[in-house]
C-alpha cells in the first residue's frame, strides 16, 4: 500500500473546515441509523479483545429490550387487576343497592304495623 503525503500549505482544502460543512450538510439528510441486537458488524471478530462501544450499545439495548418486555407484562398484569377490582366494586354496589331496598321496604313494613298501634 503506497501513501501519498499531503502538505498542507499546497493543499487549500486541507484544514480549511469546507469538507466537513459538507459531511455537516450531507449527514442531516440521512436516515437515522439503528443497530440490530445480534448482529455483529463485518469484519469483527467476537471474543477479541476489550468490549467496545457497539459491544455496550447492544448490551444496552438488550437490557432496555428486557426492561421494556417487562414492563410491558406488568402493566397488562395491573390492568387485568384493576378491570377486576372495578368489576368486584360494581357487584358490591349493586349488592349494596339490593340490600338497601330491602331495607328500606322492611323499614316501611314496621312503620306501617306501628302506626295503627299510636292511634289507640
Amino acid at each position: 500500500m503506497k501513501f501519498f503525503p499531503t502538505n498542507a500549505k499546497n493543499d487549500p482544502d486541507l484544514g480549511s473546515g469546507s469538507d466537513d460543512q459538507q459531511f455537516a450538510e450531507r449527514s442531516s439528510e440521512l436516515p437515522p441509523v439503528r443497530l440490530a441486537v445480534g448482529v455483529k458488524a463485518p469484519g469483527r471478530r467476537r471474543g477479541s479483545g476489550p468490549p467496545d462501544s457497539v459491544d455496550c450499545l447492544e448490551a444496552v439495548e438488550r437490557l432496555h429490550t428486557a426492561e421494556f418486555a417487562a414492563l410491558q407484562k406488568e402493566l397488562a398484569l395491573l390492568k387485568a387487576q384493576i378491570a377486576q377490582v372495578s368489576q368486584i366494586a360494581s357487584n358490591v354496589q349493586v349488592d349494596i343497592g339490593s340490600r338497601l331496598a330491602v331495607l328500606r321496604t322492611r323499614i316501611g313494613a314496621l312503620e306501617q304495623a306501628s302506626a295503627p298501634s299510636h292511634q289507640d
